[in-house]
């Protein structure tokens, strides 16, 4: 009896980190998405209630609807060209991040992403962008 319920606790364990992998994978990807399409309304989807952003005019913390406004106000400024997905990892405490480039006309961006896993969800905590 007892091995039984060692085994069930075990296997419930594995099945529990891989929804949260899959959920990390999932956010990382739709946030990739909207990062390629300038979509800010995508990416606020993602965004935790409160979050810090850097942009080159602005480094607050703000809520996730002032956060909105301004990428959209950054988005329709500095229309994509392209974004190019550098590198995707995590860290401790259930944290992934993303770095990338985003191209607008002849001026391009590193990206930065910080998404924190919370009540089960991926969400951006810091967002930054810098001109290259």
């Amino acid at each position: 009896m007892r091995s039984l319920l060692y085994i069930l606790f075990i296997q419930a364990g594995i099945i529990f980190g891989f929804s949260l992998s899959v959920s990390a994978q999932e956010a990382t990807d739709l946030v990739n998405k909207a990062l390629k399409t300038g979509d800010a309304v995508k990416l606020s989807e993602h965004f935790n209630s409160t979050l810090d952003v850097s942009l080159p005019d602005t480094d607050q913390t703000m809520s996730k609807s002032h956060a909105t406004q301004m990428m959209k106000s950054f988005f329709k400024d500095n229309p994509v060209k392209s974004y190019t997905l550098n590198h995707i990892g995590s860290s401790r405490e259930a944290t992934k991040y993303i770095i990338g480039t985003y191209t607008s006309g002849n001026t391009s961006f590193k990206t930065y992403l910080l998404l924190k896993e919370t009540e089960g969800k991926y969400l951006i905590v810091q967002l930054q962008f810098e001109k290259d």
